[in-house]
């Protein structure tokens, strides 16, 4: 499973978009939504200090839309 970490950038400044590859150490089915949500906010907060924009995150198994 992977979670995924987009960061929009501002390209009016120069600032490009980049994402973020996370390969996660458990399964969906190994555990609750609570831990899933967890460990989203915690990479987000991890990866915070690297972003210059505004980031969302997502499971491979998320829909999107």
């Amino acid at each position: 499973m992977k979670l995924y970490i987009f960061d929009n950038g501002d390209t009016s400044v120069g600032i490009m978009p980049t994402s973020f590859t996370i390969d996660v150490p458990f399964n969906q089915n190994e555990v609750d939504n609570e831990t899933l949500e967890w460990f989203k906010d915690g990479q987000l907060d991890l990866y915070t200090e690297f972003a210059e924009g505004r980031l969302i995150a997502f499971y491979d198994f998320e829909n999107i839309d």
